[in-house]
């Protein structure tokens, strides 16, 4: 049985969350992707999420509230700093796998061609000229997985002896996360439970995360947790515990 003690500092990241006010965009942790930056006044992204499949091309939109001459473009490292990878303006000329360009005095847009599982990651555009300076951010997953990896963490101390605490926390990750799958049910009980926190890692995987409290009486060593496709009705399972073994 897999058991945690903590998680890495950007492991659970929510899907929404408020820009930055950030003097320094490069040292700075990140905007939340997903959340709004003075939502309908501040710098706009679209699409917020976008899934593609190895090979094809990102196109990602800027909208500013204002006028303005051009934005950069960032995108998030594991660390949750922000790294500088390309300009949009009227005179913007292609960067390796990067282009992008004014299309008019409020819209920018930036293109990622053949992009890649190592492209996979939270970009956000920026316009020092209005406050906040960052838009919303768009999430980018790169992959040709069908379904999820699953596997079930069980708290360090959940089988310590000692006072028992009254819940124990259980966390359902679904590694190499494809689109529509946001929803976990567990047993026993039969909770269901949305997916509340996602990071990339350093390969371009994107790992999400979704836990569930278990009464302490009703916690014998073993669970189940079930990740649901909510458009298809697909499933698939990961148990653990004694006797319960895992698997798909």
């Amino acid at each position: 049985m897999r058991r945690w003690g903590g998680l890495p500092p950007n492991a659970l990241k929510a899907l929404d969350g408020k820009a930055p006010s950030a003097e320094n965009p490069t040292h700075s942790r990140s905007p939340r992707a997903g959340g709004a930056s003075a939502e309908g006044t501040g710098v706009r992204q679209s699409p917020r999420q976008l899934w593609l499949l190895p090979g094809q091309t990102a196109n990602l939109g800027c909208r500013l509230p204002d006028h303005g001459s051009h934005v950069n473009w960032y995108k998030e490292k594991p660390d949750g700093s922000l790294h500088w990878i390309y300009q949009s303006s009227e005179f913007s000329s292609p960067k390796g796998k990067y282009s992008g360009r004014m299309e008019n005095q409020f819209d920018f847009s930036l293109a990622i061609s053949s992009a890649q599982r190592e492209d996979s990651g939270v970009y956000y555009c920026s316009s020092h000229t209005f406050f906040p300076s960052f838009g919303n951010g768009t999430r980018l997953v790169v992959t040709n997985a069908t379904q999820p990896q699953l596997s079930i963490l069980v708290p360090a101390d959940a089988e310590e002896p000692g006072q028992p605490p009254a819940a124990i926390p259980l966390l359902c990750r679904l590694h190499d996360l494809p689109p529509g799958w946001d929803t976990v049910r567990w047993q026993p009980g039969g909770q269901e439970t949305p997916l509340t926190a996602a990071a990339v890692d350093e390969r371009g995987v994107l790992s999400a995360w979704s836990i569930a409290w278990l009464p302490a009486e009703r916690w014998h060593g073993a669970a189940t947790c079930t990740a649901l496709q909510s458009r298809t009705n697909r499933s698939a399972s990961v148990a653990v515990g004694q006797g319960a073994g895992e698997g798909n």
